[in-house]
């Protein structure tokens, strides 16, 4: 091996080693409770972040989700979530998880620093832990990059996955294949309309579909997926799944064959 790939091999080993280090960098773990005189931090502000000014904001979250303040939330969110229908969607979904219980306090986990904008602007998450008083916990980050932004899957994918439901929903009411096939059929997945006529007939069978409703009633953090429940006035519950990440939902149905 010559010098020079001698060199970038270092260097990549070097580099690789560095990134693995900043992501593992932990803080003093504590339980705080939810009062703080420090301001809270502006979206669009570009000096780091401190860890009292994170805890700031973490602090006014759990006001902003207790008192279902839409507009609160929206400055730190994507661009392309900034919607009020978007962070309803979301407090609704808190308020399902926690069981209509009020968030208490909070724990700080570690701190992230990830590197730099071409700014400069530092790039770091902060991790969290909220309770209510029932002891429910979830985990919820701070994100600084080029702004401030919350990040946390009902903040991210209440409403996209609540859209798909219904549209779900909707393609089996009307009996309509090619409409549910639209919503199923994916790049990794691909169902055949035998396949999904017998979806169909599963439901009619099982549901008065004129009254079949949904509501979440579960998430997987690992695994990344919200747990749905449809059901009907009388009785009868089915569970489907919608998973999310990298932007993106789609739908599990145990009714859909297994593909390999």
């Amino acid at each position: 091996m010559n010098k020079s790939k001698i060199f970038i091999s270092m260097l990549f080993s070097f580099l690789l080693l560095g990134c693995t280090q900043a992501a593992q960098l932990p803080t003093q773990r504590e339980t705080l409770s939810p009062q703080t005189t420090t301001q809270v931090p502006d979206a669009q502000t570009s000096k780091p972040l401190t860890p009292e000014q994170a805890d700031a904001l973490i602090v006014a979250t759990i006001q902003a989700i207790n008192e279902k303040d839409v507009d609160f939330f929206i400055p730190y969110l994507l661009e392309r979530d900034r919607t009020t229908e978007n962070v309803q969607a979301a407090l609704n979904h808190y308020q399902t998880y926690f069981q209509g219980g009020k968030i208490t306090n909070f724990e700080r986990l570690n701190i992230e620093q990830l590197g730099q904008t071409g700014n400069r602007t530092p790039i770091q998450r902060f991790n969290y832990r909220i309770y209510n008083s029932s002891g429910i916990s979830k985990e919820i980050a701070v994100y600084q990059d080029q702004t401030i932004r919350l990040t946390e899957p009902f903040l991210l994918y209440s409403f996209y996955a609540n859209r798909l439901v219904e549209r779900y929903m909707g393609a089996i009411k009307s009996q309509e294949i090619e409409q549910l096939s639209q919503i199923v059929n994916i790049e990794e997945e691909s169902f055949s309309k035998e396949e999904l006529n017998a979806v169909l007939a599963q439901y009619k069978n099982l549901f008065s579909l004129d009254t079949l409703n949904y509501e979440l009633t579960g998430l997987n953090s690992e695994h990344q997926h919200f747990i749905y429940t449809l059901s009907r006035k009388n009785g009868g519950k089915h569970e489907i799944k919608v998973i999310y990440g990298d932007g993106l939902v789609s739908l599990h149905d145990n009714f859909l064959p297994a593909k390999n």
